[in-house]
């Protein structure tokens, strides 16, 4: 099975009809020119040469991929540069920006940041399927076998619209049916109908409960931010000190993903998916939050 990163996907850009990539090009320069727009470090046009740069980079490493493997990975090193100062002095955040550089790291075979970019991109672009592709296979070459707990899997099925969207298409929704409530209980002053009544009713329900999707995800963010293991190895311990046993026989390895429970600075507290706690170095993890 081949992973979803070759030429396609690069933003999806190379396998495109003109019409489509000219339809890319003006949605991202959209989404990057809206994000820019909080930008404190890049004006607009340093970060469109950024994007060009990254993705002529990148594609470019994917060219020398079979001749020349250290070349390509030099491209693939310099494409996720463009990507990061976008972020970290552009101020840019959407998911393409996110996707791409999973994609890089995945060349590179650095399988921890792979996820954490694929994660963090799916904050954005929950549904994307190429996403959803490429971080299931990610998973799927990750040395460590932890099986998520029984009732995770449940709570995701039964609650499938707040893991589904994202969180702006969540906030969204509640404040679309929150404004209908008033709008609709301003018509039921002057015409009295069950309908109406009804109708109020089903968005107040709609309000709650997205408005109690968008409470829970930003306690757990607060609380315990999803993380992924970004080193090849790490040994997990029962405390916060070297002195303490290790948790497990076997090491920790890139791509794990975890909650942070409790940070003491150079420890970190984690629960993995299948509900057991252990701790690891800080420099050992990121948090899909940056």
């Amino acid at each position: 099975m081949k992973i979803l990163v070759n030429q396609r996907n690069i933003c999806r850009f190379n396998g495109f009809s003109s019409i489509r990539r000219a339809t890319f090009v003006l949605t991202a320069a959209f989404m990057i020119i809206s994000s820019s727009l909080y930008a404190a470090g890049l004006s607009t046009e340093e970060i469109q040469s950024d994007l060009a740069e990254a993705q002529k980079a990148f594609q470019r490493g994917l060219e020398l991929e079979g001749s020349s493997p250290e070349s390509a990975r030099d491209y693939f090193r310099s494409s996720i540069l463009h990507y990061r100062r976008m972020i970290e002095e552009g101020g840019v955040r959407n998911g393409k920006i996110f996707y791409n550089i999973g994609n890089a790291y995945f060349r590179l075979d650095d399988l921890g940041r792979a996820i954490l970019n694929y994660k963090r991109a799916a904050l954005y672009i929950p549904n994307d399927d190429n996403l959803k592709q490429n971080l299931q296979y990610a998973r799927g070459r990750r040395k460590n076998k932890i099986e998520e707990k029984a009732r995770e899997k449940v709570f995701k099925t039964l609650f499938f619209l707040h893991y589904d969207l994202s969180y702006s298409v969540r906030f969204l929704v509640f404040l679309v049916s929150f404004a209908l409530i008033w709008l609709v209980a301003s018509l039921y002053i002057f015409v009295r109908s069950g309908r109406l009544k009804i109708a109020i009713i089903i968005f107040a329900l709609f309000s709650a409960g997205f408005f109690t999707s968008l409470m829970v995800e930003k306690i757990n963010f607060t609380r315990s931010p999803a993380g992924v293991i970004i080193k090849d190895e790490v040994v997990a311990r029962k405390g916060d000190a070297v002195t303490y046993q290790p948790s497990f026989t076997d090491s920790l390895r890139a791509g794990t993903e975890f909650q942070l429970v409790e940070d003491r600075g150079v420890w970190w507290q984690i629960e993995l998916v299948d509900g057991i706690r252990c701790w690891i170095q800080s420099d050992a993890g990121e948090t899909i939050i940056e």
